[in-house]
């Protein structure tokens, strides 16, 4: 074969070859962790802290970027149009799942645009009295909305958030009503409850935990359907108020545009899993007031799926709707 045979047959093959290049070496440039919600807040706590140890496993810089608003919905549709080459993430919680029933729209499918990497944590939640609650307790608290619905104020950080529509779950299976008092964020809703303005909060340990040791907040009960590490001694729901079967588990997971490679899925993947799995990793979380949980993609599937059927009944009989 001659040169010019052996050039023209080389530049046929070059473009094959390029994506096999590509993808042995990535990631070759750096990548982005989309957070869907404003700085400050547990979102972003966890966003942030992801991306740096990702980026110290990867060799890469993770670049954290907020995009905020409506509920997540729009820096988690920027992610899942983002080309699926595996350099852009998002970080999430299980208020994407609860967005699909209280949106009367949706800017992407969660099922079919997006790829679940991993869950990497548990936020701890719980229900906390403020000095006008006048109830001993969860299970005391229950019998008041059973035989005076309305009477007790709840305080949320916003209408359709997750501590909204697990409190709604609580009335659904004690039978009682809660008046659910809508707030701008986690703060004010705590604040409110502080000073006698509601009687009841739902909020992360983070936002509480100071509140609780000072005296100025009383918990109640833990959300998920396991105790935390983060709250020990604290009963969960179910056990405090009577409510067996009661479990809300407040997940943080990292999603992908679907169609990333399964190669570039599995690098990011043993990624993520590093960043959070590991005794280095667990310490960072608890050290803002955060659980670590791993699981890989397909269980996030399977939790997503659960989510649906638990909360889609709860949503559709309040008639939870955000325009």
């Amino acid at each position: 074969m001659n040169f010019t045979r052996r050039a023209l047959l080389a530049a046929s093959l070059a473009p094959l070859a390029t994506p096999t290049l590509a993808q042995g070496e990535f990631p070759n440039r750096p990548l982005r962790m989309v957070i869907p919600f404003p700085p400050g807040g547990g979102s972003d706590i966890l966003g942030r802290l992801l991306a740096q140890r990702m980026g110290d496993v990867l060799g890469q810089p993770v670049v954290p970027e907020n995009r905020a608003g409506a509920g997540g919905n729009i820096g988690t549709d920027m992610a899942a149009k983002a080309a699926p080459d595996g350099y852009t993430m998002v970080t999430v919680f299980n208020t994407i799942v609860v967005n699909q029933f209280i949106f009367r729209s949706m800017p992407f499918d969660l099922k079919r645009d997006l790829t679940p990497l991993g869950r990497v944590a548990l936020a701890p939640t719980l229900i906390a009295g403020g000095p006008k609650l006048r109830a001993a307790d969860l299970r005391e608290v229950v019998e008041i909305t059973r035989r005076q619905p309305g009477l007790l104020n709840h305080g949320t950080p916003g209408l359709g958030t997750i501590t909204h529509v697990s409190a709604e779950l609580m009335d659904s299976m004690s039978g009682g009503k809660l008046t659910h008092v809508h707030y701008r964020g986690t703060g004010p809703a705590v604040t409110a409850a502080v000073s006698g303005e509601v009687e009841l909060v739902s909020a992360p340990l983070s936002a509480v935990d100071e509140l609780i040791k000072g005296g100025r907040l009383r918990a109640l009960g833990n959300l998920a359907g396991q105790p935390s590490p983060l709250m020990p001694g604290l009963p969960t729901v179910a056990e405090a108020a009577g409510l067996p079967g009661y479990a809300v588990d407040n997940w943080g997971a990292v999603l992908l545009p679907a169609g990333v490679p399964a190669p570039i899925l599995a690098k990011l993947a043993a990624a993520l899993r590093q960043a959070v799995d590991t005794p280095e990793g667990k310490a960072a979380l608890a050290a803002r007031g955060i659980e670590a949980a791993w699981a890989d993609g397909a269980t996030v599937t399977r939790i997503i799926q659960e989510d649906e059927a638990r909360w889609e009944p709860v949503i559709r009989k309040a008639d939870i709707k955000v325009e």
